[in-house]
């Protein structure tokens, strides 16, 4: 079954007065590339959460996204505090001040709320045992990504069949026209022979000679089994479990080998415009396949 590289999963869980979300999106890419953002407490699970996905995915382009919100609907991931070494130091400041100078008044907390660094932001902090809790959710977000994923590759599938189909179909009237191409080219050789000698009687012997000649340098049987191999090898790898865009993306291009050098060894028109319909086929085939993992 194919697995196209685009897709789209998320989970959410509630623990106590946080509440946590997954998202993970894909798209294509020839490798595997895995982006995080993270909340600030929960930066060390980054490493097994790509383990995690790597575990699922061999090829795309994948970020993955988690957030953490309080029951205030606060991101959650900062809080404030007081810095109160810092603030001991300025109000001792200010007193000292008031009293050097005489000035009169007390200190307010007026006073300290625009100082700098008198407050701190920093990370949440959470409990660590949440990381196996945010993992568990991830591969959850991971599952139905994974379903989409396996939901869009099998209407690709499904597309892809039908122009493997088309291209056989192709195929097959150019393998019919080959000896009609032969006997056409015979009955204008003859044509022109008379025309040239006037009447005078063919030589039917060096006649057939030049039509197994043009037979010779036109037979693309060769050409035809290696192309119903390739399109049977494409079919066969639909059944593939493992990652088989790549091999898709190999195949596709020796069938187009074999279609050009049936197209350079033809000079009927009828088979030029099957070979142009086989390559235009192929060319959405490689469009489709840059989305299979």
């Amino acid at each position: 079954m194919l697995i196209s590289m685009t897709g789209f999963g998320r989970a959410e869980c509630q623990d106590g007065d946080y509440s946590y979300k997954a998202e993970i999106r894909s798209v294509n890419n020839r490798f595997i590339e895995i982006t995080t953002r993270l909340p600030k407490a929960f930066l060390d699970i980054e490493l097994p959460l790509k383990k995690l996905i790597k575990s699922h995915c061999a090829r795309g382009s994948i970020n993955v996204t988690i957030t953490l919100a309080n029951s205030n609907g606060n991101s959650g991931e900062w809080e404030v505090k007081p810095n109160l070494p810092l603030a001991i130091q300025y109000v001792e400041a200010l007193r000292e001040i008031q009293t050097s100078l005489g000035l009169e008044g007390q200190v307010h907390i007026d006073s300290l709320v625009g100082l700098r660094d008198i407050f701190k932001i920093e990370p949440v902090a959470i409990d660590p045992a949440k990381e196996s809790l945010l993992l568990n959710m991830a591969e959850s977000a991971l599952a139905s990504l994974q379903k989409m994923r396996e939901e869009e590759g099998q209407h690709l599938q499904n597309d892809l069949s039908e122009r493997i189909d088309s291209i056989e179909k192709h195929a097959g009237q150019i393998a019919k026209r080959q000896p009609i191409v032969i006997q056409e080219y015979k009955a204008r050789l003859k044509e022109k022979i008379k025309l040239l000698n006037d009447g005078f009687e063919i030589d039917e012997a060096r006649l057939a000679q030049e039509a197994a000649i043009l037979a010779d340098r036109c037979d693309i049987t060769e050409e035809i089994t290696r192309f119903s191999s390739h399109l049977n090898q494409f079919r066969k790898l639909f059944e593939s479990k493992e990652p088989i865009g790549r091999k898709l993306e190999f195949i596709t291009q020796e069938i187009n080998r074999e279609v050009n050098t049936m197209g350079s060894k033809s000079s009927d028109t009828q088979v030029a415009n099957l070979v142009i319909e086989i390559k235009s086929t192929l060319e959405k085939i490689r469009e489709q396949l840059a989305n299979i993992e």
